[in-house]
């Protein structure tokens, strides 16, 4: 059976749930250089802990300033949404050209929803689409993301279970698609069933999956994984708040933090707990809308305000070499004009040892990527209003 995109009946649950509308902006052209650096204070029971970020600042050969970083090895690549361009870039904010664009080259790339690095290369993923390419951005296949017929799809649609695979897709909202060290992709879920979704089925709480390991070569989804913590069992029906973000790292154990529970879950390939560890932010408002009903889904307004006024655990980042893991966060605002969610006041949170060491404000769009060298670097600064673009560095005072 095709996945679950594709039935007609689920459509109305679709498109206004985890999508945030475009802002149609206009970007200008930028010198490259690295701004002086900001030292931020922060709350350490030891003592003084500060983190001191740069700015890099670029000169894209187009942009349009809606679009994201991605890093690999020592390069990074920014994808333009709007454009749909990808440009290469050192650390040092160098261009090194154009990488990919829409509609170039076989099979050919009808958008950019994610770029993911790989050992052999990059995969861009457009939508359901995984178009693959080697480490020269020359094209190797291409596969779309399906799941095997597990059960009859009247069991499916009257009978829902959270085993079903065939009731999934791919989630859409802060995208993170990893490749692990044998080659399948492992890449966030989300369910949009008529009987068994966020917005009136308490079962979808404890039993839909979280992730799915994707075989990128035919697209299959060949394994399901997680479900979200007892946390949830607290509310009754917070849709807009079941969002999560993740960490696998090399020995295999996956680090989850969920938008609703301050804790961070430390997980074995089988979903086993194998601990958790965290500390609740600073000021959130936390105080959810719960709405038992469907209308929720079909007006983007809660939507809107779940990301611009609620606060929620948002990115999470290990350094599997050092004992440092950094998860940000929203606080959430009671301010009615903010435009879009990089503009609810974000903070970001260092654990050492699995102990709070320091909760800092960061800039509205951070999220690290990866380390170069002693450097953390993270997506992302984009001023539209003064034409500038850039991507962070970070360092510990």
């Amino acid at each position: 059976m095709l996945v679950v995109k594709n039935e007609r009946i689920f459509a109305f649950i679709r498109s206004l749930i985890y999508r945030t509308p475009f802002l149609v902006l206009i970007g200008g052209f930028f010198l490259g250089c690295t701004s002086p650096s900001t030292s931020i204070g922060g709350i350490n029971e030891a003592g003084d802990f500060r983190i001191e970020i740069d700015t890099v600042f670029l000169d894209p050969i187009q942009s349009s300033q809606i679009g994201s970083f991605y890093l690999r090895g020592e390069s990074l690549y920014y994808v333009d949404n709007a454009y749909g361009l990808i440009e290469e870039f050192t650390v040092a904010g160098k261009s090194k050209g154009l990488k990919k664009r829409e509609l170039d080259g076989p099979e050919e790339l009808q958008g950019i929803s994610e770029l993911i690095p790989t050992q052999a290369g990059f995969i861009v993923r457009h939508d359901w689409g995984f178009y693959q390419y080697n480490s020269d951005w020359n094209f190797v296949g291409k596969s779309v993301f399906q799941t095997a017929s597990t059960v009859s799809y009247e069991e499916m649609l009257n009978n829902p279970k959270g085993e079903y695979m065939e009731m999934y897709e791919l989630l859409h909202s802060n995208p993170k698609t990893t490749e692990l060290p044998d080659g399948h992709l492992v890449i966030k879920l989300d369910v949009e069933h008529p009987l068994f979704n966020a917005f009136t089925t308490r079962t979808y709480y404890r039993e839909s999956r979280v992730l799915g390991r994707v075989n990128p070569f035919n697209g299959m989804m060949v394994e399901m994984l997680g479900a979200r913590p007892d946390s949830y069992e607290n509310y009754e029906f917070i849709p807009f708040h079941v969002m999560l973000d993740y960490h696998w790292t090399g020995d295999d154990t996956i680090y989850v933090t969920y938008e609703a529970d301050s804790m961070i879950y430390v997980y074995d390939p089988a979903w086993k707990v194998i601990k958790s560890f965290g500390a609740a932010g600073v000021g959130m408002k936390t105080n959810y809308v719960q709405s038992q009903t469907l209308d929720v889904a079909l007006e983007s307004k809660y939507f809107l305000y779940s990301r611009k006024n609620e606060g929620f655990y948002k990115d999470i980042f290990v350094d599997e070499d050092s004992d440092f893991v950094f998860r940000t966060y929203r606080q959430g605002s009671d301010r009615q004009d903010l435009v879009d969610e990089t503009e609810n006041p974000l903070r970001l949170q260092v654990f050492v040892g699995e102990k709070l060491v320091g909760d800092f404000p960061v800039p509205g769009r951070f999220r690290i990527l990866g380390k170069v060298e002693d450097q953390y670097v993270a997506d992302g600064y984009f001023d539209e209003q003064n034409e500038k673009q850039g991507f962070y560095l970070l360092n510990f005072e």
